[in-house]
Order: structure tokens, then sequence, then C-alpha cells
């Protein structure tokens, strides 16, 4: 059996331009059904160093987010 990780951090669910609206206002409550199937988890992001960061993300990102008042 595979595995899916969902990663969510709780700035997710409040409006910013890292989503449309409120419309993840529900999580991750929403996601609980779906967790109790153990194919699924979550995973909570802590914060990590910009150098992480920077392995998956262009560095115009990094100003961008930091300049949002999540």
């Amino acid at each position: 059996m595979k595995r899916v990780g969902i990663f969510y951090h709780k700035s997710f669910s409040r409006r910013s331009y890292l989503t449309v609206g409120r419309r993840l206002a529900d999580f991750p409550g929403a996601l609980t059904p779906l967790l109790r199937d153990p194919a699924f988890r979550l995973v909570e992001c802590p914060e990590v160093p910009d150098e992480w960061i920077l392995r998956v993300h262009d560095p115009s990102l990094i100003p961008a987010v930091e300049a949002d008042p999540l």
C-alpha cells in the first residue's frame, strides 16, 4: 500500500497570496475522515532554514512570503 503525505501549515488556512480566499479555513479538521485510513498522513510543516526552502523553490519566493502578514 502506498502512503500519501499531506503537507499543511496553519497559515494555509488564513487569507494570503498562498490561498484563494479562505478555501482552506476548515483544514486540517476536514481531513479527519481521510486520516482514519493509514495510507494518509498529515505532516504539519515546521519552520525550516532558508537553505532548505531554496532546494525546492525559486529564491524570489522568500521575500514574497516574508512580506505577507500571514
